[in-house]
């Protein structure tokens, strides 16, 4: 868990919500290790409970904020496309990304596979946000990628979408992945696989070395080296 400044990153949220609570639930390592070529149900599983977890966890943290005087709202893990509206049809994006508080609250980086790479458990994890006027201290920004010449889930995206681009500030998204190629490619697969209609993948979260939890640390230095 960490705080974020929102201010000058999301000028219309910022000016009623300027700071944010980001927090990040770990995925079960076991089943993560067992995504090789496209998702599992054992993955979509642990995907789906870790977003229930989050929601109740965003939820008693907006009750708590809310018992200390200020105000809050929390914004739950990412449900299935179709639950997010017209923006997310349009862009597959939406006004505020997780990932974009967690990297103000200096939680990790956003990777070449456009998502948050903790130091830790790297991406094997999800997130959730609770919005607040409370003056929570922040933490510092993360705002350049750190995966040096390790391009682990370029080379093995079933979708070809990651790009291997290295994220500096103010580059776009699509200059890392091709969100729609992925989007489909994981919603095909999942489907395929599991029988669920949901883009859900997982690849480019199992083959990454930051976080293994069979990599040791000489070997995480050898990966991110490749």
């Amino acid at each position: 868990m960490g705080f974020a400044d929102l201010g000058g990153v999301m000028p219309p949220i910022s000016l009623k919500w300027p700071r944010a609570v980001s927090i990040a639930v770990a995925l079960d390592p076991h089943i993560i290790d067992e995504v090789r070529d496209g998702p599992t149900a054992e993955y979509y599983g642990e995907y789906n409970r870790v977003n229930r977890a989050l929601n109740e966890i965003a939820g008693r943290t907006a009750e708590a904020i809310f018992g200390l005087g200020y105000h809050a709202e929390p914004f739950p893990a990412t449900p299935p496309g179709s639950a997010q509206g017209d923006e997310w049809t349009r862009t597959l994006s939406v006004a505020l990304q997780h990932k974009t508080a967690a990297t103000r609250a200096g939680l990790g980086w956003i990777g070449k596979n456009a998502l948050l790479v903790t130091p830790r458990l790297g991406p094997r994890i999800r997130l959730a946000t609770v919005l607040t006027d409370m003056p929570l201290p922040a933490g510092d920004p993360v705002t350049t990628g750190r995966c040096g010449k390790c391009i682990a889930c370029a080379r093995l995206c079933p979708a070809e979408a990651i790009k291997g681009v290295e994220l500096e500030a103010g580059l776009e998204r699509d200059v890392l992945v091709d969100a729609w190629s992925c989007w489909e490619t994981a919603r095909r697969l999942l489907r395929e696989r599991v029988g669920a209609n949901n883009a859900v993948c997982g690849v480019c979260v199992a083959v990454c070395p930051v976080g293994k939890a069979q990599t040791g640390d000489e070997d995480r230095e050898s990966a991110l080296a490749l």
